[in-house]
C-alpha cells in the first residue's frame, strides 16, 4: 500500500496575500460595526426610522436689531424694544397688535432684547437714551422710539407713556 503524501507548501507570497485579505475583511467589519453603532446609539435612526422634514424659511421684516433700527425705508415709524423672554412680553405684543389694528397707524417694528446681537445695548439699571450714535445707546426693560427720516424724534420708557403715544 502506498501512502499519499499531501503536503502543502505555502510560499511567502501566499501568506502575505492571506494576511492582506484578513486585514481588509477586519477593517470592513470594524467600519460596518461603527456605522451600526452610530445609527443605533447616536442618531437612533436604525430603530425608529428617520423622516426628513423641511420647513420653509420665513423672513420677518417686523423684527429688527438695534444696529439697523434707523435704516428702514419708511419716513416715519415706531420701534419698540423689549425682551421677548420677559414676563411682560405678551403684554407688549398685545400693545403692538392693538396699534397695528388702528386706522392710519404708522409701521411699528420690534427689537428683541434677548437676541444676542442686541445684548450689548442693554443696561436695565442705567439706560442711556440720549445718544449720539447707536454705540452709546443703552436700553432698559421697554423703550418706544419714534423715528422720522432716520433720526429718533421721541423715546419713551414708561408703559403708560407708550400707550398714550400709540393712543391705545
Amino acid at each position: 500500500m502506498r501512502k499519499n503524501n499531501n503536503i502543502k507548501y505555502e510560499t511567502e507570497e501566499s501568506k502575505e496575500v492571506k494576511k492582506f485579505i484578513l486585514v481588509v475583511i477586519s477593517l470592513v467589519a470594524i467600519i460596518v460595526l461603527i456605522y451600526f453603532f452610530t445609527k443605533i446609539f447616536v442618531t437612533k435612526d436604525l430603530v425608529k426610522g428617520h423622516e426628513v422634514s423641511y420647513q420653509d424659511g420665513v423672513i420677518n421684516y417686523d423684527n429688527l436689531i438695534v444696529g439697523n433700527m434707523l435704516s428702514k425705508n419708511d419716513k416715519e415709524y415706531y420701534v419698540i424694544a423689549f425682551d421677548s423672554t420677559s414676563n411682560d412680553s405678551a403684554y407688549y405684543h398685545t400693545l403692538i397688535s392693538a396699534y397695528k389694528n388702528k386706522d392710519k397707524a404708522l409701521n411699528i417694528y420690534s427689537i428683541d432684547l434677548s437676541n444676542e446681537l442686541n445684548k450689548k445695548y442693554i443696561d436695565v439699571n442705567k439706560p442711556n437714551l440720549e445718544f449720539t450714535s447707536l454705540d452709546n445707546l443703552k436700553l432698559g426693560e421697554v423703550t418706544l422710539f419714534k423715528v422720522k427720516v432716520g433720526k429718533v424724534s421721541i423715546y419713551l420708557t414708561n408703559v403708560e407713556d407708550i400707550k398714550k403715544e400709540l393712543a391705545i
